[in-house]
């Protein structure tokens, strides 16, 4: 090429960068950028080409080069030059199908922002599994179903979007056509997966209010004797919140109805380590029935100790009424049946005081006193309690037809 050409491609390229400066404003095409790389390409052809040098036309270029840089933002939002260069294949000298937009100053801090969101999916995918396995227990019902969809979906949308290729580009394209500018994208992600994040912050600590639900579902099922119903609400609400002691001594309760002691035991046994004053009188109870005395008595003490100040009378009353039922099985009658008379100072209207002094009468031979004890017994009586159930039917052998004392009378 000559001198010549090369002042001819600069001129195309002149004429094609300032058409596409003055179409800024208005509404620049794609061929127009195409034309100005094109053009430059032609003075880099001739630049190459050429053996002498031409200053004027050298600087000329010099200033070109500095106003197409100036559009870079402007060509890398009209066009994917990457797409172009894929189709080109310009040498690498050729900068100009590399074009990048200018750094916006908000972009040095992009690396901030990527590592904050990555940080904060994880946390929610973390928050997600911990609330998820809460809700898993047995088959989750329609709230636990709908929870765990819902949250897992989210998180797994975003951290996608985040941790992904694809996920990115389509996060991009998504921003992009809300006309959020690219500087302020790394920014309004970062925003999502914290709003991700604190919605699944609290609601992990709403998981209390939730398992009050799920033990009112409970009361009610158990009240009304749908054990296994009763059963697995107890159990939802003590997965949601473990440290509600009231529901592990709920269902402490339930599994000794249906028999089951060992689990019991240990619901019981998981109250008495959060201070639940009835979770120490129900444990103290089982070891009366396994007749570890010693055990029932010192945990006894330990509770009495410990809810000096409650006055919750039915708490004191089983206290009490548990404490002169060890002391009655070590052959303590005394100091028995004076915890049984402070029981019934408490409350006059119950049974197992009552019934407990009856046994404590009929082991000193005291049999009219006894059968006055066993006549307040049936009076209070409730046959569904399985203690009860058993002093009744003591109760009734000696109080048959109303003749204990004369057919005691008759064998001595």
């Amino acid at each position: 090429m000559t001198v010549s050409d090369l002042v001819s491609a600069v001129k195309q390229y002149h004429i094609t960068l300032t058409a596409l400066e003055a179409a800024v404003t208005t509404h620049p095409l794609p061929q127009q950028v195409m034309d100005v790389l094109i053009a430059r390409d032609e003075v880099y052809a001739a630049r190459t080409a050429k053996t002498q040098t031409d200053k004027q036309s050298l600087m000329m270029v010099i200033s070109l080069d500095e106003r197409l840089k100036k559009q870079g933002e402007l060509i890398t939002k009209l066009v994917k030059l990457a797409d172009w260069r894929a189709i080109v294949h310009p040498p690498a000298e050729a900068w100009w199908w590399f074009l990048e937009p200018p750094t916006n100053r908000w972009d040095k801090f992009d690396w901030l922002w990527s590592a904050g969101s990555v940080t904060l999916l994880t946390a929610s995918l973390s928050l997600v599994v911990d609330i998820s396995s809460r809700f898993l227990t047995g088959v989750p019902d329609t709230l636990g179903a709908f929870t765990i969809t819902t949250q897992s979906v989210l998180t797994l949308l975003a951290a996608g979007g985040a941790l992904t290729k694809t996920g990115q580009e389509s996060i991009e394209r998504l921003l992009s056509s809300l006309n959020i500018p690219k500087h302020f994208q790394n920014e309004v992600k970062f925003g999502f997966a914290l709003l991700l994040f604190l919605c699944l912050f609290s609601f992990r600590f709403s998981l209390p209010k939730i398992a009050t639900f799920y033990y009112n579902q409970g009361e009610q099922d158990y009240k009304a004797n749908r054990l296994a119903s009763a059963q697995s609400n107890y159990s939802r609400a003590i997965k949601l919140n473990p440290d509600d002691l009231k529901t592990h001594h709920r269902l402490g309760q339930l599994y000794e109805r249906l028999q089951d002691f060992d689990r019991a035991r240990t619901e019981y046994q998981i109250a008495v380590q959060g201070d639940f004053g009835k979770g120490y009188n129900n444990l103290a109870r089982l070891y009366i029935l396994d007749k570890k005395y010693p055990a029932a008595i010192a945990l006894l003490k330990e509770a009495q100790l410990r809810t000096k100040d409650n006055q919750d009378k039915e708490l004191q009353y089983g206290l009490l009424k548990n404490l002169g039922w060890a002391r009655l099985e070590q052959k303590r009658y005394v100091d028995a049946e004076n915890n049984l008379q402070e029981a019934i100072n408490l409350t006059r209207d119950r049974a197992p005081a009552y019934c407990l002094i009856a046994q404590i009468r009929e082991r000193q031979n005291d049999k009219k006193k006894a059968v006055l004890e066993w006549e307040k017994c049936l009076a209070y009586a409730i046959e569904y309690n399985p203690d009860e159930d058993g002093w009744i039917s003591m109760a009734q052998q000696c109080l048959k037809v109303k003749q204990c004392l004369e057919i005691k009378k008759g064998d001595d």
